[in-house]
């Protein structure tokens, strides 16, 4: 299938995931998507900088670590799954932040 055809096949609603975490997770979350087998497609973020409700990651000196950002945009029943992960490894890691946001969305 190509490019063109691939997207009308795939163009409606959708739920948007975005995730942000410490980068010492990302093996983790890769892991735990390859596993459930989701989050196939992806746009990822790296030496993302900002504070949330854990320590500030900003690079520097003083907070040196950096976050990670993906979003992902898939099915609802997929979107569950990944926020379920989200959710273990919150339990998991308590003291490092992931913050997880859904929202909807429409591919044209």
């Amino acid at each position: 299938m190509g490019y063109i055809e691939n997207i009308r096949k795939h163009a409606g609603k959708l739920t948007r995931i975005e995730i942000i975490f410490s980068q010492a997770l990302e093996e983790d979350f890769m892991q735990e998507f390859k596993e459930k087998k989701v989050a196939a497609r992806y746009t990822k973020l790296a030496n993302v900088m900002g504070a949330g409700y854990s320590n500030p990651r900003l690079g520097d000196a003083i907070w040196p670590q950096l976050n990670m950002m993906y979003i992902i945009y898939c099915e609802e029943a997929e979107a569950k799954k990944i926020i379920d992960i989200c959710q273990f490894l919150r339990e998991k890691y308590m003291a490092e932040g992931i913050a997880c946001f859904k929202s909807s969305a429409e591919e044209v």
